[in-house]
């Protein structure tokens, strides 16, 4: 990687800082890290939960203007705003972990087009295509072993990268694959990968019967448990 630029962007969390991505990228002719958008608007928004007027605004010095002295004015009109019911001790501990959180991070807030890379784009390619692999992994019940996991990921990433049919029918160390018929393979693969949905039979109604006259205790309880919504 000598000759290498990296690019690695984090939701800033413990254990994701430049530092810890330096130790997994090791010598490269450039590093750069970024602070991830989505996080970087979440925990503004989250800070100052108490003055929604005021988040559009820090999030614009920010993230779009990437101006520091403009991001202390606004919190320090916010801070001088701190009065009547807006004044406790938790909206003031909220905005100075805030202020901590944008200086602590500063760096890795300025925006991809102010840094004058080699490269036009780089960022949110993994994250936007997370679904990709979660929708199919993850959730409805299901349990991987290590081995089963890396082969669905396989195959995941060889159809996106319209690679399967490919590797399918490569040379290993026993031989060929015997793949058969193509398009009985492609509709074997697409059938293992649609969600499945089960039939359910819906509510069952139930009644209590009762050997007593009518208008009895039993008889309302049973007209009212018809008469429930689930």
């Amino acid at each position: 990687l000598s000759d290498t630029l990296i690019i690695s962007n984090a939701d800033g969390g413990a254990g994701y800082a430049k530092k810890d991505f330096d130790e997994i990228v090791g010598y490269c002719r450039q590093h750069e890290h970024f602070l991830d958008v989505f996080h970087l608007n979440k925990k503004i928004k989250d800070r100052l939960g108490f003055m929604p007027a005021m988040q559009s605004k820090l999030i614009s010095a920010v993230e779009f203007k990437y101006d520091r002295h403009l991001t202390d004015v606004i919190l320090d009109t916010i801070e001088s705003n701190l009065v009547d019911e807006l004044n406790t001790p938790e909206n003031h501990e909220n905005l100075r972990r805030l202020r901590s959180y944008l200086h602590r991070r500063w760096v890795d807030i300025k925006p991809f087009k102010m840094r004058h890379l080699s490269v036009i784009k780089a960022i949110g390619c993994c994250e936007s295509n997370h679904r990709k692999y979660t929708y199919r992994v993850k959730g409805q019940g299901k349990y991987w072993s290590e081995d089963g996991a890396e082969g669905i990921l396989r195959v995941l990433t060889c159809i996106k990268n319209k690679e399967l049919e490919y590797w399918l029918s490569s040379e290993f160390a026993g031989g060929q694959l015997d793949i058969g018929d193509q398009e009985e393979l492609k509709g074997a693969v697409r059938a293992s990968l649609r969600k499945t949905h089960e039939a359910h039979l819906g509510i069952h109604h139930g009644a209590i019967e009762s050997l007593t006259a009518g208008h009895s205790y039993l008889d309302d309880f049973g007209r009212k448990i018809k008469q429930i919504n689930i």
